[in-house]
């Protein structure tokens, strides 16, 4: 008598692209849009689209899912044309945005600068603002995560192993990216989301948080780095993971950086150090540090949080840190979360973007597995595989 095994089929992951919408008429005038629906793509906002659709079309898609506001279906709309193959577009009430009634339409500035109590608070304490409405007084940023949390269990289920794109606004997708992941909103503020930037969730198992692939890539829109949406003040961090050092990667880098005014460049391990001095050697008169203590990592995220490092308001500091995978996954895992360590898959000859502005006190993740443009030239945004 022979044994046998039993054979249980593995279901792919389910994967979700997530694509904010292009850049809208309130954009332009440095406007508050939240659930008002007023706004509409600017010409750049519909030549950006279309190009997000062009970088997907070798993507399959079981469908696309979109927020029922203009500025998204006009988006869905460009990227549709794009692809090789019509794909169904399903509105769905959850992926509004965040609904900010009495800002709606006015200035960031003006906010800014009179509503200084409640733009201090919505900053520093979004999962504590508070906002009166038709409704009463709600809690805005806890209700976006309530409405993602519910996206995701609609949703999975009926996509399983299949791969999805979602069009929405800035503020969904961060909520959408936090709910994920397993997040508190009290992080609402930690990662950043531009005009048709794309981030990739996948989802093994359902039951358990998502893997982030990729967030917030602009490559596909031309950009060398991610705009610095918080102002061009304090410290920016560009995070770069060891691996097999092949000269296709350290090609990839050398575009990334060479136009960026590069200050230090901070190198873990011997492994790192000489990945360090190969991608820096157009950067001759940046600093080069080197450490091999093994909680590198716990020191740098004391000092990014308690803001330990010298710089004044009115410029913008450069860093390059090389380092092996685990201890760029454990600080990311800490600026976006409190968790010590999510999935935050690395991918060799790409940049991890984190940007400690003066303006607020945590620290924001503009990208994650920034591609570069000239991957995007070799039809290799990590999206489109």
């Amino acid at each position: 008598m022979t044994n046998t095994q039993l054979y249980t089929p593995v279901t792919p992951p389910t994967r979700v692209i997530l694509v904010r919408h292009g850049r809208s008429t309130f954009n332009e005038q440095g406007r508050y849009q939240g659930a008002s629906d007023e706004s509409v793509l600017t010409e750049k906002g519909h030549a950006d689209a279309r190009q997000t659709g062009q970088v997907l079309k070798g993507t399959r898609f079981s469908a696309i899912y979109t927020s029922p506001l203009q500025r998204t279906q006009q988006t869905a709309e460009e990227i549709q044309l794009g692809l090789s193959t019509s794909v169904p577009m399903i509105t769905h009430p959850n992926l509004k945005e965040i609904d900010l009634p009495a800002w709606a339409g006015l200035r960031y500035q003006y906010v800014r600068e009179s509503l200084t109590t409640d733009y201090h608070r919505w900053i520093e304490y979004p999962h504590k603002f508070e906002m009166a409405g038709p409704q009463g007084v709600r809690r805005p940023v806890q209700d976006l995560y309530d409405q993602a949390q519910g996206f995701w269990q609609q949703i999975l289920p009926r996509h399983a192993g299949q791969t999805i794109l979602v069009v929405s606004h800035g503020g969904t997708i961060r909520a959408l990216i936090g709910t994920a992941l397993g997040l508190p909103c009290s992080y609402y503020h930690a990662v950043q989301q531009s005009n048709c930037g794309t981030s990739i969730l996948s989802f093994p198992d359902p039951s358990r948080p998502a893997h982030l692939e990729t967030m917030n890539d602009t490559s596909h829109l031309g950009e060398v780095l991610p705009k610095l949406k918080a102002g061009r003040q304090g410290l920016r961090l560009l995070m770069v993971p060891t691996g097999k050092r092949d000269l296709q990667s350290v090609q990839d880098l050398h575009t990334i950086l060479h136009a960026q005014k590069l200050d230090f460049c901070i190198s873990q391990s011997d492994v790192s150090q000489v990945l360090c001095k190969a991608i820096l050697a157009e950067h001759p008169h940046t600093v080069q540090l080197h450490t091999n203590r093994t909680d590198f990592h716990h020191l740098w995220l004391k000092a990014l949080n308690s803001r330990q490092y010298p710089t004044q308001s009115t410029e913008l500091i450069t860093g390059v840190l090389v380092a092996q995978p685990q201890i760029i996954q454990q600080m990311l895992s800490r600026i976006i979360g409190p968790h010590p360590l999510l999935h935050l898959p690395l991918i060799e000859g790409r940049v991890s973007v984190v940007h400690c502005p003066t303006t607020q006190n945590m620290p924001i993740l503009q990208s994650l597995n920034f591609a570069g443009p000239t991957v995007v030239s070799r039809g290799l945004l990590s999206c489109a595989s």
